[in-house]
């Protein structure tokens, strides 16, 4: 759905404000200062923007959707007595054609390089699973019968079937890259899609505990399990029941949404840098190699000294170590997140507020992503201690992610008020001239607008000033027409709403 003009200032104009707010909160040691993202991912991000036009905030999120699959069986976070892993979930929503798939052209090689690497030196099974099947059968799995020659302690063989399961894509390590989200089964459940909600929001819990494994019962009885380890990159324009996925389902707070209306005139001047480009060669490989061998790097720092923590007697949860600054600094940018949304309308606060446990999650698995991204280029003493500065960097990328959804929460919610209203609008006015047709109009179906619009105020009892513009919105809509007889003027539903 695209924006008019009007919404679009107002919209433009509600995130100046927001803004402006935001700046006003942040502490005393301005943000600015500091290098917003670790220097790698800056390169990575303006290296992908020059294929993706301004898509920064998204390329900076494959960064970490990445980083966090690497880093999973290598690092955990300790938070009281639960643990979680490193992996980002990431959803993005954005207007179709402003360039999700090219950034997907440009991550999508730099992880199939560094997943190739990684597996053949150090042993590991990752690999990406581009979704385009997405029965249950084909993420999970299935299970078959094959038949199997069993020979005894005497020597004889008998042929016998025995159950064998089938993997499905969600099984093991990587990624699960949905290019087209919105056939994934939850925007508009099917017969064969019923449970893949079920299925993303168990893959979304962490690792350390059981809770990560997919089990699906089978028809013939008992269980199948999928063990998917994977993270999750998914990309669509905008559902129509984006907002009722968000309120029903659950799935869209456990992951990082970033969500955003491109309006037409910011589609227009894309077009144009797009046609720029024309004729013109951009090398591709290069960033392949550069930023696969970044990532590399930085995954292999990490295992050495993952290795040297395990043998020194240490855990999984020892490889990181925390600041004392951590825990005041993800106190002090979840407060900012809460009095953001505090002054949004009702109907935006109640959906926009279930996201911030969520979102401070994201936030410090970030952080700690972002100490481990540092660490090739640090001295060793000072390598994976997560310190606030670290908190401030992943803040600064969740919060445009919390920007772009409370602004469209806002916009999306004010639509679908004004459409109910409008379908209810409507009714009314349709009840009233129906009943006055037969009445007083003439045999066009024509009735006295004057006459008309005080019968709806006695039908609706509304004020004549709101008869008024509702009437003169369904004339813009083309639901009534107009005639004028004299100085009468006489309106008549039109064939289509009749």
């Amino acid at each position: 759905m695209n924006m008019d003009e009007s919404e679009y200032e107002e919209m433009m104009r509600d995130e100046m404000i927001a803004r402006e707010y935001w700046k006003s909160i942040q502490t005393e040691v301005p943000v600015a200062k500091k290098r917003k993202l670790p220097s790698v991912v800056e390169k990575y991000v303006n290296s992908a923007a020059e294929v993706s036009y301004e898509n920064e905030i998204p390329a900076a999120l494959t960064f970490f959707v990445l980083l966090g699959q690497l880093c999973k069986d290598l690092v955990a976070i300790p938070f009281g007595r639960r643990t979680d892993d490193t992996r980002i979930q990431v959803i993005w929503m954005q207007t179709s054609g402003t360039g999700k798939s090219e950034l997907y052209n440009f991550f999508g090689p730099i992880s199939e390089y560094v997943f190739k690497h990684i597996n053949k030196k150090h042993g590991t099974n990752l690999d990406i699973f581009n979704v385009k099947d997405t029965t249950d059968a084909a993420l999970v799995g299935s299970m078959d019968v094959e038949k199997q020659s069993v020979t005894d302690d005497e020597g004889n063989t008998t042929v016998m079937k025995v159950p064998v399961q089938i993997y499905g894509g969600l099984e093991g390590s990587g990624l699960c890259a949905y290019d087209e989200f919105e056939y994934s089964g939850v925007f508009k459940p099917s017969q064969h899609k019923e449970n893949v909600v079920m299925y993303l929001n168990t893959m979304m819990n962490s690792l350390h505990g059981q809770n990560w494994i997919i089990t699906k019962r089978l028809k013939e009885g008992g269980n199948m399990e999928c063990r998917c380890q994977r993270s999750l990159l998914a990309m669509t324009y905008i559902p129509i029941s984006m907002s009722k996925v968000i309120a029903e389902t659950g799935l869209m707070q456990r992951s990082l949404l970033f969500i955003r209306e491109v309006p037409i005139e910011k589609q227009n001047y894309l077009r144009e840098k797009v046609a720029m480009s024309y004729g013109k060669k951009i090398d591709s490989v290069t960033p392949v190699r550069e930023f696969g061998d970044a990532f590399i790097k930085i995954y292999e720092t990490l295992k050495r000294h993952n290795m040297q923590v395990l043998a020194d007697g240490g855990h999984m949860d020892d490889v990181v170590q925390f600041d004392d600054s951590f825990s005041d600094a993800i106190i002090t940018e979840t407060r900012k997140f809460q009095d953001y949304v505090q002054s949004s309308r009702p109907s935006v606060l109640s959906l926009a507020n279930n996201f911030i446990t969520r979102m401070q999650g994201s936030m410090a698995r970030m952080a700690v992503l972002c100490c481990i991204a540092e660490a090739p280029n640090m001295k060793l003493d000072d390598r994976y201690i997560v310190t606030s500065r670290h908190v401030q960097q992943a803040s600064h990328l969740v919060r445009e992610c919390y920007f772009s959804l409370v602004s469209w929460l806002d916009m999306s919610l004010k639509r679908e008020a004004k459409t109910f209203q409008d379908t209810k609008n409507i009714k009314a006015f349709r009840k009233v001239y129906r009943k006055m047709q037969g009445a007083v109009g003439d045999n066009m179906g024509r009735v006295n607008k004057t006459q008309f619009l005080e019968e709806v105020r006695k039908e609706t009892q509304l004020g004549q000033a709101t008869v008024y513009r509702h009437y003169s919105e369904l004339l813009k809509t083309k639901k009534f027409s107009e005639l004028k007889k004299g100085r009468s003027v006489y309106t008549r539903l039109t064939e289509d709403e009749a």
